[in-house]
C-alpha cells in the first residue's frame, strides 16, 4: 500500500517537473533557460521511469533501500552538471560548450556506466567500485552546491530580484540530494520512512522549481543583466580601469588599460599600480591629473580611486579608474591664459583711458569715465567668479551678522540691516561674502530703498535683500534657471551669475521674488550641523 501511494505521488511530481520543463522551453529564451530545460527534463523523465518501475514491480521494493536508492541516486546525479551550467548562464557567467565542458557534463554518466560494466567482474575489487560511486556522488554534490551558491547570491544582490527566487531554485537539488541520497539510511527505520524520503525528494523538486518559475517569475527577472552589465561597464568603458589587491598588485585590467600598457598585460598579479602608471595608489588619491604616455602620445587622465571592502568592512583592494581629460585640461589651460591676459591688459588700458579722461573737463568725459568704471567693475566681478570656481575652498566659522554689516557698510547708499548681534555658522566665508555683495550691489544699483535681513534657521541661516526697484528682467532670471548666458546689461547680468555660482558653491539655495520690487532670498546651511570638517580662523 505504502509503496503504491509513494510511487503514484512521485509519478504526479514527475509529470509536474516535465510540465515545468516544457513551459520554460516554450516561453523563455533567457540566459540559462535551455540548460534548465535539459536539467528538469532529465529529472522528470528519470523520476517518472523509476516511479513507474516501482508501481509495476519492475523495480523490487521492500524498504525503499537497495535498488530504489541506487536508481534515485542516478536520477539526481546525472543532471548535476546541467544544473551547474544553468546556474552559470542564469547568473551571467557564460561558459561555452566546448569539448572540455562536454566531458565535465558527461563525467557522471561515464563513471556510472563504467561502474555498471565492472560490477560482477571478479578481477575488480569492490573497493574500486565503491570509490567510483563515492567520486560520482561528491562530484554531483559539489556541482549542486556551487550552483545553489551562485543562484542565491545573485538573486540577493540585485534590487529587482528577491532572495526567495534563488531559494526556490535551490530547494530542488537540495531536496533530492538530502532525501534521495539518504534513502538507504532512512529506509532502515521502516518502509514508511523510506517512502516518505522518496516522496519528499520529488515534492521538494517540483515545489521549488514551480515556485521559482511561476510564483517568482524567475525567467522574467534574471540576474544575468546585472552581472553582465557590471562586467561590461569595466570592459567596454574607454576609461582605464585597474583592480588591485591590498598589496597594490594589479589583478585585473580592462581592455583600455591593456591597450595603454602596450604589449604587456598588467593584470598578472605581479605588477603593482606604481609599476603600471608611475604613481602609487596614495599618490593617485592626491593627484588631480596624471600624465601618461599612451601609444606614443602624451595624455592626461583624471584618477579616481575606490576602496573595495568585504561584508565586514575589511579592505580587499582598490579600483583605479583613469578618465582621459587631455582636451578638458587643454581648454582649461587656454581659458586660464586668456583670462589672465585679458584681465591684465584690460585693467591697464582702462587705467590709461581714465588718466586721459580726467584731463578733459566736459560731460562727454564724465560719461566715458562712468563707462570705464563699469568695465572695471565687471572685470573685478569676473576675477571674483574665477576665484570662486577655480580655487579650493574650506568651511570656516563665520559670523554672518558681522559679514552682512561689513558688506553693507562698503556702500554710500543707506541700506537698512535687520540682524542679530551675532550669528555663527560653519561655511565657505569667501563664497558667502561674494553672494551677499552681489545681492546688495544689484539692489543698491537699481533701487532707492534697500533692506537686508538675517535670521537663523534650523539648518543654518537665511539672508534677504529687498529693494523697491523695477525688478530683475524675466529674461535674466530665465537664463539663470537654464544656466544659459544671455546678453549682459551693465553689471547686473554678471552680478547675478556671481550670486548664483557663489550660492551653488555653498550648497545653498537662492530665490527671486519680483512681484513688488525685488526680494532675493539666500539660504545657507551650517556645515558643522552635518558633520563636515571645519577650520576656525
Amino acid at each position: 500500500m505504502i509503496v503504491g501511494i509513494a510511487a503514484a505521488i512521485s509519478i504526479g511530481n514527475a509529470v509536474g517537473i516535465s510540465a515545468i520543463s516544457a513551459t520554460v522551453a516554450h516561453r523563455y529564451n533567457e540566459p540559462g533557460a535551455a540548460w534548465f530545460t535539459g536539467y528538469t527534463a532529465l529529472i522528470g523523465v528519470g523520476l517518472g521511469l523509476v516511479s513507474v518501475g516501482i508501481l509495476t514491480d519492475l523495480i523490487s521494493v521492500t524498504d525503499f533501500g537497495g535498488a530504489v536508492g541506487r536508481w534515485l541516486a542516478v536520477v539526481w546525479i546525472l543532471p548535476a552538471a546541467l544544473w551547474a551550467m544553468f546556474a552559470l548562464r542564469y547568473t551571467g557567467r557564460f561558459v561555452s560548450l566546448s569539448v572540455k565542458t562536454g566531458a565535465l557534463i558527461a563525467f557522471p554518466l561515464l563513471v556510472l556506466t563504467l561502474q555498471g560494466l565492472l560490477t560482477g567482474v571478479s578481477l575488480v575489487p569492490t573497493q574500486v567500485l565503491g570509490l567510483l560511486g563515492i567520486t560520482t556522488r561528491y562530484y554531483a554534490v559539489t556541482l549542486a552546491v556551487a550552483g545553489i551558491v551562485l543562484v542565491v547570491r545573485a538573486t540577493r544582490r540585485y534590487d529587482h530580484l528577491t532572495a526567495w527566487q534563488g531559494i526556490a531554485f535551490a530547494v530542488a537539488p537540495a531536496a533530492m540530494w538530502l532525501f534521495w541520497s539518504n534513502i538507504p539510511y532512512t529506509a532502515q527505520l521502516g518502509q514508511a520512512a523510506g517512502g516518505a524520503a522518496y516522496v519528499l525528494g520529488s515534492l521538494g523538486a517540483v515545489g521549488g522549481l514551480g515556485l521559482a518559475v511561476f510564483r517568482f517569475d524567475a525567467f522574467k527577472k534574471s540576474p544575468a543583466v546585472g552581472v553582465v552589465g557590471e562586467r561590461d561597464v569595466v570592459d567596454e568603458t574607454d576609461d582605464l580601469v585597474l583592480i588591485a589587491d591590498d598589496e597594490h598588485r594589479v589583478v585585473r585590467a580592462n581592455e583600455s588599460a591593456r591597450t595603454a600598457s602596450g604589449d604587456s598585460d598588467p593584470s598578472t598579479g605581479t605588477v603593482t599600480v606604481e609599476d603600471t602608471v608611475g604613481t602609487s595608489v596614495d599618490g593617485l588619491r592626491a593627484t588631480e591629473t596624471l600624465e601618461l604616455n599612451v601609444e606614443g602620445t602624451s595624455a592626461k587622465f583624471d584618477p579616481q580611486v575606490s576602496t573595495v571592502l568585504d561584508q565586514h568592512d575589511q579592505q580587499l583592494g582598490t579600483v583605479i579608474s583613469l578618465r582621459e581629460v587631455t582636451e578638458r585640461e587643454l581648454r582649461k589651460e587656454r581659458l586660464a591664459v586668456l583670462n589672465r591676459v585679458l584681465r591684465h591688459n584690460l585693467r591697464n588700458q582702462i587705467d590709461v583711458v581714465n588718466a586721459h579722461l580726467e584731463a578733459i573737463d566736459n560731460d562727454h568725459a564724465d560719461a566715458a569715465t562712468e563707462a570705464t568704471d563699469r568695465i572695471t567693475h565687471m572685470s573685478n566681478r569676473a576675477r571674483t567668479i574665477d576665484r570662486l570656481l577655480s580655487e579650493t575652498h574650506e568651511n570656516v566659522a563665520v559670523d554672518v551678522a558681522e559679514l552682512l554689516r561689513g558688506t553693507v557698510a562698503a556702500y554710500d547708499s543707506l541700506v537698512a540691516v535687520e540682524a542679530p548681534d551675532s550669528l555663527m555658522i560653519s561655511t565657505d566665508g569667501a563664497a558667502l561674502e561674494a553672494a551677499i555683495e552681489s545681492a546688495v550691489d544689484n539692489a543698491v544699483t537699481h533701487a532707492t530703498n534697500v533692506t537686508t535681513s538675517l535670521r537663523q534657521t534650523p539648518d543654518g541661516c537665511e539672508i534677504q535683500v529687498t529693494d523697491d526697484g523695477p525688478g530683475i528682467p524675466e529674461s535674466e532670471l530665465s537664463a539663470l534657471e537654464t544656466s544659459t548666458e544671455t546678453a549682459l546689461q551693465h553689471g547686473t547680468g554678471l552680478g547675478l551669475w556671481q550670486l548664483t555660482w557663489a550660492v551653488r558653491t555653498l550648497d545653498g539655495t537662492v530665490s527671486f521674488d519680483t512681484s513688488n520690487g525685488t526680494t532675493v532670498t539666500i539660504t545657507v546651511f551650517d556645515a558643522s550641523s552635518s558633520g563636515e570638517s571645519e577650520t576656525t580662523i
